[in-house]
Protein backbone atom coordinates (compact mmCIF):
# COMPACT_ATOMS: atom_id res chain seq x y z
CA UNK A 1 0.00 0.00 0.00
CA UNK A 2 1.14 3.60 -1.24
CA UNK A 3 1.09 6.96 1.35
CA UNK A 4 0.81 9.80 -0.74
CA UNK A 5 1.53 12.82 1.49
CA UNK A 6 0.85 15.64 -1.34
CA UNK A 7 1.27 19.73 -1.04
CA UNK A 8 -1.47 21.91 -2.59
CA UNK A 9 -1.00 24.84 -4.21
CA UNK A 10 -3.59 27.02 -6.02
CA UNK A 11 -3.12 26.11 -9.73
CA UNK A 12 -6.92 24.44 -9.74
CA UNK A 13 -8.17 28.16 -9.25
CA UNK A 14 -5.55 29.75 -11.37
CA UNK A 15 -4.28 27.70 -14.27
CA UNK A 16 -5.12 29.46 -17.49
CA UNK A 17 -6.07 26.92 -20.13
CA UNK A 18 -4.33 28.62 -22.99
CA UNK A 19 -4.18 25.37 -24.94
CA UNK A 20 -8.30 24.97 -24.14
CA UNK A 21 -10.49 26.61 -26.31
CA UNK A 22 -12.94 29.36 -24.66
CA UNK A 23 -16.12 26.69 -24.24
CA UNK A 24 -13.97 24.23 -22.41
CA UNK A 25 -11.93 26.25 -19.62
CA UNK A 26 -12.38 26.14 -16.24
CA UNK A 27 -15.47 27.68 -15.69
CA UNK A 28 -14.49 30.18 -13.04
CA UNK A 29 -11.31 31.19 -15.55
CA UNK A 30 -12.59 34.94 -15.85
CA UNK A 31 -13.52 35.39 -12.34
CA UNK A 32 -11.03 37.50 -9.90
CA UNK A 33 -9.15 35.91 -7.81
CA UNK A 34 -8.16 36.62 -4.02
CA UNK A 35 -6.12 34.52 -2.19
CA UNK A 36 -8.81 35.06 1.04
CA UNK A 37 -11.93 34.45 -1.00
CA UNK A 38 -13.91 31.50 -2.21
CA UNK A 39 -13.69 31.28 -6.09
CA UNK A 40 -15.74 28.34 -7.03
CA UNK A 41 -19.03 28.47 -5.94
CA UNK A 42 -20.85 25.69 -8.11
CA UNK A 43 -19.14 22.31 -6.70
CA UNK A 44 -20.70 19.90 -9.01
CA UNK A 45 -20.03 21.72 -12.20
CA UNK A 46 -16.46 22.12 -11.23
CA UNK A 47 -16.60 18.31 -10.97
CA UNK A 48 -17.81 17.98 -13.86
CA UNK A 49 -15.39 19.95 -16.17
CA UNK A 50 -12.85 18.16 -14.23
CA UNK A 51 -13.56 14.79 -15.16
CA UNK A 52 -14.39 16.25 -18.49
CA UNK A 53 -10.64 17.50 -18.88
CA UNK A 54 -7.32 16.01 -19.42
CA UNK A 55 -5.61 15.33 -15.40
CA UNK A 56 -2.40 16.78 -16.51
CA UNK A 57 -4.15 20.33 -17.78
CA UNK A 58 -6.36 20.53 -14.55
CA UNK A 59 -3.91 21.49 -11.61
CA UNK A 60 -0.74 20.55 -10.20
CA UNK A 61 -2.20 17.90 -7.97
CA UNK A 62 -4.01 16.28 -10.74
CA UNK A 63 -1.22 16.01 -12.80
CA UNK A 64 0.95 14.12 -10.07
CA UNK A 65 -1.61 11.48 -9.48
CA UNK A 66 -1.77 10.47 -12.90
CA UNK A 67 1.85 10.13 -13.21
CA UNK A 68 1.98 8.34 -9.69
CA UNK A 69 -0.30 5.52 -11.32
CA UNK A 70 -1.97 4.62 -7.58
CA UNK A 71 -4.76 2.00 -6.54
CA UNK A 72 -7.90 2.55 -5.39
CA UNK A 73 -7.15 1.44 -1.59
CA UNK A 74 -3.87 3.83 -1.50
CA UNK A 75 -4.07 6.11 0.89
CA UNK A 76 -3.70 10.53 -0.32
CA UNK A 77 -3.00 13.03 2.38
CA UNK A 78 -3.33 16.43 1.02
CA UNK A 79 -1.86 19.39 2.91
CA UNK A 80 -2.88 22.95 2.29
CA UNK A 81 -1.98 26.59 3.26
CA UNK A 82 -4.41 28.02 5.47
CA UNK A 83 -5.76 30.00 3.39
CA UNK A 84 -9.67 30.09 1.47
CA UNK A 85 -7.99 29.61 -1.44
CA UNK A 86 -6.24 26.75 -0.37
CA UNK A 87 -8.91 24.90 1.57
CA UNK A 88 -11.13 25.13 -1.31
CA UNK A 89 -8.44 23.68 -3.49
CA UNK A 90 -7.64 20.89 -1.09
CA UNK A 91 -11.84 20.11 -0.36
CA UNK A 92 -12.36 19.98 -4.09
CA UNK A 93 -9.73 18.02 -5.22
CA UNK A 94 -10.72 15.38 -2.48
CA UNK A 95 -14.19 14.98 -3.71
CA UNK A 96 -12.43 14.51 -7.48
CA UNK A 97 -10.35 11.76 -6.05
CA UNK A 98 -13.07 10.28 -4.84
CA UNK A 99 -14.93 10.54 -7.40
CA UNK A 100 -12.17 8.94 -9.54
CA UNK A 101 -11.92 6.12 -7.43
CA UNK A 102 -9.78 6.70 -4.43
CA UNK A 103 -11.10 5.25 -1.22
CA UNK A 104 -8.93 7.01 1.38
CA UNK A 105 -8.12 10.53 0.72
CA UNK A 106 -7.99 13.14 3.51
CA UNK A 107 -7.26 16.70 3.98
CA UNK A 108 -5.27 18.66 6.66
CA UNK A 109 -4.16 22.38 7.20
CA UNK A 110 -0.75 23.27 7.71
CA UNK A 111 -0.78 25.29 10.79
CA UNK A 112 -0.42 28.99 10.06
CA UNK A 113 1.05 28.77 6.47
CA UNK A 114 -0.50 31.44 4.54
CA UNK A 115 0.60 33.50 1.48
CA UNK A 116 0.21 37.37 3.13
CA UNK A 117 2.58 36.49 6.08
CA UNK A 118 6.93 36.53 6.25
CA UNK A 119 7.51 32.67 6.33
CA UNK A 120 9.70 32.66 9.47
CA UNK A 121 11.52 29.68 11.25
CA UNK A 122 8.50 28.58 13.61
CA UNK A 123 5.92 28.42 11.25
CA UNK A 124 8.28 26.03 8.89
CA UNK A 125 9.19 24.11 11.73
CA UNK A 126 5.44 23.59 12.47
CA UNK A 127 4.88 22.16 9.27
CA UNK A 128 8.39 19.73 9.61
CA UNK A 129 6.58 18.74 12.70
CA UNK A 130 2.82 18.20 11.33
CA UNK A 131 5.30 15.95 8.43
CA UNK A 132 7.27 13.36 11.09
CA UNK A 133 3.40 12.52 12.77
CA UNK A 134 1.52 12.00 8.84
CA UNK A 135 5.08 9.71 8.26
CA UNK A 136 5.29 8.44 11.39
CA UNK A 137 1.56 7.56 11.01
CA UNK A 138 1.01 6.42 7.81
CA UNK A 139 -0.69 3.33 6.30
CA UNK A 140 1.74 2.95 3.77
CA UNK A 141 5.16 3.58 1.92
CA UNK A 142 5.61 7.11 2.12
CA UNK A 143 5.66 9.39 -0.94
CA UNK A 144 6.15 13.02 -0.52
CA UNK A 145 4.59 14.70 -3.59
CA UNK A 146 5.66 18.37 -3.68
CA UNK A 147 4.65 19.54 -7.08
CA UNK A 148 1.76 21.94 -5.65
CA UNK A 149 2.15 24.62 -2.83
CA UNK A 150 4.54 27.44 -2.74
CA UNK A 151 8.47 27.24 -2.60
CA UNK A 152 9.26 27.22 1.18
CA UNK A 153 6.66 23.82 1.26
CA UNK A 154 8.69 22.45 -1.54
CA UNK A 155 12.02 23.17 0.86
CA UNK A 156 10.49 21.96 3.79
CA UNK A 157 9.34 18.49 2.13
CA UNK A 158 12.52 17.69 0.85
CA UNK A 159 14.72 18.77 3.91
CA UNK A 160 11.88 16.36 5.35
CA UNK A 161 12.71 13.33 3.10
CA UNK A 162 15.96 13.60 3.12
CA UNK A 163 15.72 13.49 6.97
CA UNK A 164 13.48 10.39 7.42
CA UNK A 165 14.72 8.86 4.08
CA UNK A 166 11.28 9.30 1.87
CA UNK A 167 10.86 9.77 -1.25
CA UNK A 168 10.42 12.76 -2.34
CA UNK A 169 8.91 13.69 -6.28
CA UNK A 170 7.35 16.27 -8.38
CA UNK A 171 6.66 17.17 -11.54
CA UNK A 172 8.79 18.56 -13.87
CA UNK A 173 7.34 20.86 -16.35
CA UNK A 174 10.55 20.91 -19.55
CA UNK A 175 10.43 17.29 -19.29
CA UNK A 176 6.72 16.50 -18.57
CA UNK A 177 8.05 13.76 -16.29
CA UNK A 178 8.15 12.63 -12.37
CA UNK A 179 11.10 13.55 -10.59
CA UNK A 180 12.69 12.43 -7.92
CA UNK A 181 15.25 13.79 -5.65
CA UNK A 182 18.28 12.22 -4.57
CA UNK A 183 19.53 11.99 -0.95
CA UNK A 184 21.94 14.11 0.34
CA UNK A 185 24.01 13.05 3.05
CA UNK A 186 25.92 14.94 6.13
CA UNK A 187 29.11 15.26 4.05
CA UNK A 188 27.06 16.63 0.90
CA UNK A 189 27.57 13.01 -0.78
CA UNK A 190 24.53 11.89 -3.94
CA UNK A 191 22.62 8.67 -3.19
CA UNK A 192 19.82 7.00 -4.43
CA UNK A 193 17.58 5.20 -1.96
CA UNK A 194 16.03 3.37 -4.71
CA UNK A 195 13.04 0.68 -3.21
CA UNK A 196 13.96 -2.78 -3.70
CA UNK A 197 10.55 -4.55 -4.49
CA UNK A 198 10.51 -8.01 -3.52
CA UNK A 199 9.78 -10.52 -6.53
CA UNK A 200 10.74 -13.73 -7.89
CA UNK A 201 14.29 -13.36 -9.58
CA UNK A 202 14.18 -14.27 -13.81
CA UNK A 203 16.45 -16.60 -14.67
CA UNK A 204 16.95 -14.73 -18.06
CA UNK A 205 20.80 -13.67 -18.68
CA UNK A 206 20.32 -9.59 -18.73
CA UNK A 207 21.27 -9.03 -22.10
CA UNK A 208 18.63 -11.67 -23.67
CA UNK A 209 15.38 -8.98 -21.65
CA UNK A 210 15.40 -6.74 -24.50
CA UNK A 211 13.62 -7.27 -27.92
CA UNK A 212 13.02 -3.91 -29.11
CA UNK A 213 12.45 -5.10 -33.12
CA UNK A 214 14.69 -2.56 -34.89
CA UNK A 215 12.65 -2.90 -37.77
CA UNK A 216 9.97 -0.62 -35.86
CA UNK A 217 9.04 3.05 -37.43
CA UNK A 218 10.30 5.04 -33.89
CA UNK A 219 12.95 6.72 -32.78
CA UNK A 220 14.68 6.58 -29.38
CA UNK A 221 14.54 9.54 -26.93
CA UNK A 222 17.54 10.34 -25.86
CA UNK A 223 16.48 8.92 -21.93
CA UNK A 224 16.26 5.64 -23.84
CA UNK A 225 19.72 4.67 -23.27
CA UNK A 226 20.16 5.44 -19.43
CA UNK A 227 16.39 3.87 -19.34
CA UNK A 228 17.65 0.66 -20.55
CA UNK A 229 20.69 0.43 -18.59
CA UNK A 230 18.72 1.24 -15.28
CA UNK A 231 15.85 -1.97 -16.94
CA UNK A 232 18.77 -4.15 -16.95
CA UNK A 233 19.68 -4.15 -13.66
CA UNK A 234 16.34 -4.79 -12.19
CA UNK A 235 16.65 -8.88 -11.76
CA UNK A 236 12.63 -9.31 -11.51
CA UNK A 237 12.38 -7.90 -15.17
CA UNK A 238 11.78 -10.81 -17.57
CA UNK A 239 11.31 -8.90 -21.12
CA UNK A 240 11.27 -5.50 -22.37
CA UNK A 241 9.91 -5.21 -25.90
CA UNK A 242 8.46 -2.27 -28.30
CA UNK A 243 4.53 -1.89 -27.63
CA UNK A 244 2.58 0.93 -29.13
CA UNK A 245 -0.26 0.30 -26.38
CA UNK A 246 2.64 2.04 -23.83
CA UNK A 247 1.97 5.29 -25.78
CA UNK A 248 -1.09 5.50 -23.50
CA UNK A 249 0.87 5.51 -20.37
CA UNK A 250 2.04 9.22 -19.19
CA UNK A 251 4.65 10.78 -20.79
CA UNK A 252 7.85 9.70 -19.49
CA UNK A 253 6.08 7.17 -17.06
CA UNK A 254 4.44 4.09 -15.78
CA UNK A 255 0.98 2.53 -16.29
CA UNK A 256 -0.48 -1.01 -15.23
CA UNK A 257 -0.65 -2.91 -18.58
CA UNK A 258 -3.93 -4.20 -19.95
CA UNK A 259 -2.37 -7.90 -20.49
CA UNK A 260 -0.65 -10.51 -18.37
CA UNK A 261 2.05 -12.88 -19.41
CA UNK A 262 1.55 -16.63 -20.64
CA UNK A 263 2.09 -17.27 -16.97
CA UNK A 264 -0.18 -14.85 -15.95
CA UNK A 265 2.56 -13.04 -14.57
CA UNK A 266 2.18 -9.18 -14.46
CA UNK A 267 3.34 -6.30 -17.76
CA UNK A 268 3.94 -2.42 -17.08
CA UNK A 269 3.89 0.09 -19.60
CA UNK A 270 6.76 2.47 -20.21
CA UNK A 271 6.44 5.38 -22.33
CA UNK A 272 9.44 7.78 -22.83
CA UNK A 273 9.31 10.89 -24.88
CA UNK A 274 10.95 13.98 -26.09
CA UNK A 275 8.77 15.10 -28.89
CA UNK A 276 6.29 13.29 -31.57
CA UNK A 277 8.99 11.93 -33.32
CA UNK A 278 11.57 10.42 -31.00
CA UNK A 279 9.22 8.69 -28.20
CA UNK A 280 9.40 5.01 -27.47
CA UNK A 281 6.98 2.59 -25.66
CA UNK A 282 7.71 -0.66 -24.58
CA UNK A 283 5.94 -3.54 -22.70
CA UNK A 284 7.91 -5.24 -19.45
CA UNK A 285 6.97 -8.31 -18.75
CA UNK A 286 7.79 -9.31 -14.64
CA UNK A 287 7.93 -11.99 -12.65
CA UNK A 288 4.94 -10.88 -10.26
CA UNK A 289 1.93 -12.72 -10.37
CA UNK A 290 -0.21 -11.21 -7.35
CA UNK A 291 -1.17 -7.65 -6.06
CA UNK A 292 1.39 -7.19 -3.99
CA UNK A 293 4.30 -7.54 -6.59
CA UNK A 294 2.37 -5.68 -8.78
CA UNK A 295 2.58 -2.53 -6.03
CA UNK A 296 6.44 -3.00 -5.40
CA UNK A 297 7.45 -3.75 -8.70
CA UNK A 298 5.61 -0.06 -9.83
CA UNK A 299 7.28 1.72 -7.03
CA UNK A 300 10.54 0.76 -7.68
CA UNK A 301 10.19 1.53 -11.74
CA UNK A 302 8.62 4.70 -10.94
CA UNK A 303 11.54 5.76 -8.58
CA UNK A 304 14.24 4.19 -10.23
CA UNK A 305 12.80 6.22 -13.62
CA UNK A 306 12.63 9.20 -11.66
CA UNK A 307 16.36 9.91 -11.35
CA UNK A 308 16.46 9.76 -15.21
CA UNK A 309 16.32 13.75 -15.98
Amino acid sequence: METIIMTVGTSLRTNKDDTLPPEKKRPWHNKPKSLDQSLIDNIESAIAWMKATDLELISAETKTFYHLNLREKDEIILLYSATKSGEECAKILKLFFTELGQEDVTIKQIPEVNYEIDVNGSILEKMANLLAELIKNAKGNVTLAATGGFKAQSMIMALSGNIYQVPVCYIHEQYKSLIYLPFLSSDGKVSYGNYKAELPHSTRDRKDIFNLQEGKKHHRPKTWKKAEKILSQIPWIEKVYYDENAFSAPYNGIKKSNYKTKDICHTIWLHLYEDQNNRIGVSIETTGYNEKHLEEAMRELRERLGHLF
